[in-house]
């Protein structure tokens, strides 16, 4: 008789184990007799990777309905979009990065880039809620790396990319990527084009006390928003050794359409108002940035933004147009290094911000009434200092720690202050599949340049935006602590603070019959909250993840203009994502969310809930990409607003244009992935 005799090895990809087993004769005659040997494994969605959560891209969105880098982020657990932004479960607010590198741009640029950076470029992605100072912002972080660009052999590539959506109103948006690779130099080229038409309005009901006496004030404003915008990217890179890499991009982004109109009929006053561009609005960014083998990276950046239209309104009481301007000028230079001595990396660094905002207001009264008092005319420039110092260090196989702490100077108008920012992300492994974390985080918040001039804007015969030169920028504090079993189950307990924290909310005057939108600094907003992410697969061909946030806002201001609040309450969101894979080329999606009554300052919010569904057909050797998806299909993913106390009482409905299909198509050529994309921050820009 033969004896036989057989070894199997395993590899072990998340904790880089390999391991033998041997099987006896009996046994292995056993397999040998068995119809089928199937052997499973299932890698783990989430790594920890020096304090980063580090998520497998390619294994996460496997058999998901995207297609491109921001729909990509969609689908990382704890992430969700609400009112035009991407939140993550516990963080006070979120910045998205690519390949580390700091980041300059406004949500609504970095969106657009995002939706124009196909999914197979992505790698992985990597999020902090206390991201290293070296990332030159503070707070949570998402930062996507990509894969190289770089080619031994000179390579041309590309992609092109057409998407129709319809709400309301249709929109489209066409694009093109070009990206040329060779060993040390590479250049991408990005143009997209997008006209888009949305709808506006909302019912108003508002019971409105003025000397003792109660006005019932009703009003209907339906209206729309239709822009047509340029988008434009330039990048090199040249390589110069491995490690030595100097990068130079140009982007721009043209607006040469941009109208609004809104008609507001009520018991009050019959509104007609028009809004344009008189001049493209245009936002020019140049920057220049190295990196090198020694630790050391260095940059510069040039922001031009300009924004010019005019405003025709007529009411029983005002007839008038106004013209507003703005003209920003932002210079921003930085400055890193970062020295390893033993088992220690020691970093520092600085950056400076400077910023010149010029913006004026005029009225042209067509009739009696002399509207010279609400002029504004103001230039005001901006400084901002930041010097930092950390470390990373890892005191043994279990624990590894990161601190650091930046000082920043600010100064803007006739406001200035020190501010210190700690930072700390601590992470303990009990085994790799018991994995705890703790971050610690400061920030500050901006209000817009636009807020801070003061000025006053008319929607109505009833309401009307106000500008407050008196904004303070707000400082947020933050702790995460995360418990993540077997690379996929993720529970977070969480605490964001805000000290000063501003925000945007209607007001009845006390005064006269008004309506006032005016961002103001409140006393403080304290969420406290526990997050929990399960993913589980019910049958074979369907991927499932259930999330569930509950927690508790408060919020509290001694001088909500001549009123008080203190207001609380306990949320709770729920989403169920589900993916059936119907084909290898065929992939569907259904998915549905729920969030309870919640509270913004005084007013309360009513609960939304929303059902997303969409398929996917990859074809053409997976070059080709046809797409269907279907988003807030019952168009219920947005709140009314009632306002019930002290003398305020009001209620807004809002006219809902959250429900959207969209048809898109993608066709790659020459094997394309698209290139990073530094992006602009003109998040406080525009009018």
């Amino acid at each position: 008789m033969i004896a036989l005799a057989a070894t199997f090895t395993s590899v072990k990809a998340q904790e880089g184990i390999t391991q033998s087993v041997a099987w006896d004769q009996d046994t292995l005659i056993t397999m040998l007799n068995l119809p089928d040997i199937m052997i499973k494994g299932e890698r783990p969605i989430v790594k920890v990777n020096d304090g980063k959560l580090t998520y497998d891209l390619p294994r996460l969105l496997e058999n998901k309905v995207v297609s491109n880098a921001y729909e990509s982020i969609l689908q990382l657990p704890g992430i969700r979009e609400q009112d035009g932004r991407i939140l993550l479960a516990g963080a006070n607010s979120l910045t998205v990065v690519l390949n580390g590198k700091p980041s300059t741009m406004s949500a609504e640029q970095l969106y657009e880039q995002l939706r124009n950076t196909p999914q197979s470029r992505l790698k992985t992605a990597e999020v902090m809620y206390s991201a290293p100072p070296q990332y030159h912002t503070r707070g949570a972080v998402i930062n996507l790396v990509l894969t190289k660009g770089n080619s031994i052999i000179p390579d041309l590539q590309g992609q092109i990319n057409s998407a129709y959506t319809q709400k309301h109103y249709a929109g489209y948006s066409l694009g093109a990527t070009m990206l040329y690779s060779s060993e040390k130099l590479s250049a991408d080229f990005l143009y997209s084009i997008t006209e888009s038409k949305n709808r506006t309005g909302m019912d108003l009901f508002s019971r409105h006390t003025l000397n003792d006496r109660i006005f019932d004030i009703n009003q209907s404003t339906v209206g729309f928003r239709n822009w047509l915008s340029h988008n434009l990217r330039l990048g090199l890179n040249y390589n110069f050794t491995e490690k030595d890499e100097l990068s130079f991009a140009y982007t721009t982004r043209l607006t040469p359409k941009l109208n609004r109109q809104e008609v507001s009929s009520g018991d009050f006053a019959d509104t007609h108002t028009k809004k344009k561009v008189i001049d493209p609005e245009q936002m020019h960014n140049a920057g220049v940035h190295y990196k090198s083998g020694r630790g050391t990276s260095f940059g510069a950046d040039y922001t031009f933004y300009k924004d010019n239209t005019a405003q025709d309104y007529i009411d029983s009481k005002k007839d008038f147009v106004a013209y507003s301007k703005q003209q920003i000028d932002r210079l921003t230079a930085y400055v890193d290094q970062t020295h390893t001595l033993e088992s220690w990396n020691f970093n520092y660094g600085g950056k400076f911000s400077y910023a010149s905002d010029h913006s004026s207001q005029f009225y042209t009264s067509r009739s009696s009434e002399d509207l010279s008092g609400l002029d504004t005319d103001n230039t005001l420039k901006e400084y901002t200092y930041n010097l930092y110092a950390g470390f990373d260090k890892s005191f043994s196989e279990k624990l590894s720690v990161s601190a650091s702490l930046t000082g920043e100077y600010y100064k803007y108008g006739d406001f200035n202050e020190w501010v210190f920012f700690p930072a700390l992300e601590a992470t303990y492994l009990f085994s790799p599949s018991h994995i705890l974390q703790l971050s610690l985080s400061s920030d500050r918040a901006y209000p817009s340049y636009w807020e801070m001039h003061g000025a006053t804007s008319f929607m109505n015969g009833y309401a009307e935006l106000q500008g407050n030169r008196d904004l303070r920028p707000s400082k947020d504090y933050s702790a995460q602590l995360s418990y993540i079993f077997k690379g996929k189950y993720i529970l977070t307990a969480y605490s964001n603070y805000s000290d000063d924290y501003f925000a945007q909310l209607p007001y009845q005057s006390s005064e006269r019959l008004a309506l006032i939108y005016k961002t103001l600094n409140w006393d403080h907003k304290l969420t406290v909250g526990i997050n929990l992410v399960i993913p589980f697969k019910p049958f074979e061909c369907l991927d499932s993840r259930l999330t569930l946030n509950g927690f508790y806002d408060r919020a509290k201001s001694n001088h909500f203009h001549d009123v008080s609040f203190d207001n609380e309450n306990p949320v709770l969101y729920s989403r169920l994502d589900n993916t059936v894979k119907l084909a290898s080329n065929l992939q569907l999606e259904l998915s549905g969310a729920y969030l309870t009554p919640n509270i913004q300052g005084p007013a309360d919010l009513t609960k939304m809930w929303m059902v997303d569904a969409g398929v996917k057909w990859t074809f053409a050797k997976k070059n080709a990409e046809l797409r269907l998806k279907g988003t807030d299909l019952f168009n219920t993913w947005s709140p009314n607003l009632k306002m019930r106390y002290a003398n305020q009482n009001l209620n807004l409905n809002m006219l809902s244009d959250s429900r959207a299909v969209t048809l898109s198509f993608t066709y790659k050529f020459g094997g394309y992935k698209a290139r990073e994309q530094k992006k602009i921050d003109t998040s406080r820009f525009g009018q």
